[in-house]
């Protein structure tokens, strides 16, 4: 009985840190394009969100694991634009923009977010890629 409801818990620590990412975002929902989640071993998992207005890229780990969260940029048909890590292991966020000259990415064309969770020394793993979505602001 303890065992099951320790899993439990577990498992609910992504669902919830997703939700905190989810909430503390600003603006309105409209204005996120598209986010994505990917779990891993042990309850670890890889969030990002993606804000058309200024290009503006979020990943997040989302639990404290010895897991970090690593995301593509991907056009529509799958070509490799950008990867971001998440810099901390720690549910707190890395987040990039086309203000930094480095993450624009071109307006009225189709992408995708390959989300994945990554330990150290390891190939990313766990992946999933999002539905397309149009970036025309």
């Amino acid at each position: 009985m303890k065992s099951t409801r320790m899993h439990l818990a577990r498992a609910a620590v992504p669902v919830v840190a997703l939700g905190a990412l989810m909430a503390s975002g600003t603006g309105t929902a409209t204005a996120v394009t598209t986010w994505w989640y990917s779990s891993g071993p042990h309850g670890s998992g890889a969030a990002a969100t993606f804000r058309e207005q200024g290009d503006q890229l979020r990943v997040c780990d989302v639990n404290s694991d010895g897991y970090r969260a690593l995301v593509d940029v991907q056009t529509a048909a799958g070509a490799h634009v950008y990867r971001v890590t998440d810099s901390y292991n720690d549910n707190r966020c890395t987040t990039v923009s086309a203000a930094d000259g480095r993450h624009n990415i071109a307006e009225k064309r189709s992408y995708r977010l390959r989300v994945c969770v990554i330990n150290t020394g390891q190939r990313p793993s766990y992946c999933k890629t999002s539905d397309p979505f149009y970036n025309d602001h």
